[in-house]
């Protein structure tokens, strides 16, 4: 007769672990590529139906004022625009709202004070569904607000058929 030995929970398959030489590549940081006036900001993974603020920079040749349009985009709202120390570029804080799963793709733009110049931000961000685990958040992104799951059994006054 075989002996069976079971494995502590710490063994367990469900948990992700990843070897030194891979955590090497993991890089915690907002990721900005920019080319031809447009900046890709990748956000890496969130949680959906959580509320983020988002705090990056992004490098151009707009002009120490800018303007957007605060209602430009439903998910991505601008809450401040500030030259960057150098003069290089804007430093941006936004509000992100990570409204469905799988990936996102939500864009903004922002414009010179005489709206001659403008630089197009692409958001990216790959939201996980509910139960799907809770993303390591970059540098630069904090949840502020979680909304409540409004199709959930609980909470449905209908009684169904």
């Amino acid at each position: 007769m075989e002996t069976i030995h079971e494995k502590p929970a710490s063994n367990c398959k469900e948990h992700v672990h990843f070897e030194a030489e891979q955590l090497k590549d993991h890089n915690l940081e907002i990721h900005v590529k920019q080319s031809d006036g447009q900046a890709d900001v990748h956000l890496g993974f969130l949680q959906v139906n959580h509320h983020y603020v988002v705090c990056f920079c992004v490098s151009d040749s707009l002009g120490e004022e800018v303007v957007y349009d605060k209602r430009e985009n439903l998910h991505v709202e601008i809450q401040k625009v500030t030259p960057t120390e150098d003069g290089k570029g804007h430093d941006l804080v936004l509000h992100f709202n990570a409204h469905r799963e799988k990936l996102l793709t939500e864009m903004i733009n922002i414009y010179s004070k005489d709206q001659q110049k403008r630089l197009k931000i692409v958001i990216h961000a790959r939201v996980l569904g509910k139960g799907k685990g809770t993303p390591a958040l970059k540098n630069g992104i904090k949840c502020y607000k979680v909304d409540t799951d409004e199709d959930s059994d609980a909470h449905s006054d209908w009684q169904g058929f």
